[in-house]
């Protein structure tokens, strides 16, 4: 198999012809003899190149390789490693809640407040998936149009939720989840737990509820739509 190089000067041609051999000595298994077969180095060699020389070894290096090989513009990726693990979603609903929970507090988003405050005190310490359903449920009374227009406004509705919005969340593991599955359901990140449900109440409690159709049972909640 002959090997068409570019036209380039001896300068050029040395500098192929070692990487050529070096990456071969190293692909044989045999770097710990490379001293003994390597070219002797002088000041010729190690003289700069002109601009013509570099783009032409450039060129003959990336002839000699596969074609997968030079596919891939290694100096200039299209993103980093980080930007890939971003792109790819949490296989579980622990891994998001823990990495937007953890991100920053709510105390100049109102609305985020309200929406992790009921889900703080409706339902802490349930399953991380029941929590959600309470926060879906709120944002789907925002968007229905049947209820107030905003998430603080849903919240405070006479006789709709049970819990005293006068109380601080006490700081912790629970409030960071409230604040992680709070800002999961505003953004609509994750599927719904019980889709369309806008009502729910405790387990323990059988509401007369015949205008609802119920849904499921997660957690301590029933869900209704």
């Amino acid at each position: 198999m002959n090997l068409v190089l570019p036209s380039i000067s001896a300068n050029g041609m040395r500098l192929v012809l070692l990487t050529m051999a070096s990456a071969l000595l190293l692909a044989a298994g045999d770097a710990s003899n490379t001293d003994r077969f390597a070219p002797a180095i002088d000041d010729t060699l190690l003289a700069p190149m002109t601009a013509a020389d570099a783009s032409a070894a450039a060129a003959a290096l990336a002839a000699s390789l596969p074609v997968e090989a030079v596919a891939v513009d290694v100096a200039e990726p299209s993103f980093e490693i980080s930007d890939l693990l971003t792109a790819l979603p949490p296989h579980r609903l622990s891994q998001l809640v823990s990495q937007v929970g953890d991100t920053a507090d709510v105390d100049d988003d109102t609305e985020m407040r309200c929406l992790a405050n009921a889900v703080y005190f409706e339902s802490r310490g349930e399953p991380l998936e029941g929590q959600l359903a309470v926060a879906q449920s709120i944002i789907n009374r925002v968007t229905s149009g049947r209820y107030a227009s905003s998430i603080c406004g849903v919240i405070a509705q006479r006789g709709q939720f049970s819990f005293d919005r006068s109380r601080t969340p006490a700081k912790g593991i629970d409030w960071r989840n409230a604040i992680g599955v709070a800002r999961i359901a505003a953004a609509d990140m994750w599927q719904q737990i019980a889709p369309r449900s806008v009502s729910f109440h405790a387990a323990r409690l059988s509401p007369a509820w015949r205008d609802k159709t119920r849904i499921a049972r997660i957690g301590n909640h029933v869900f209704y739509r």
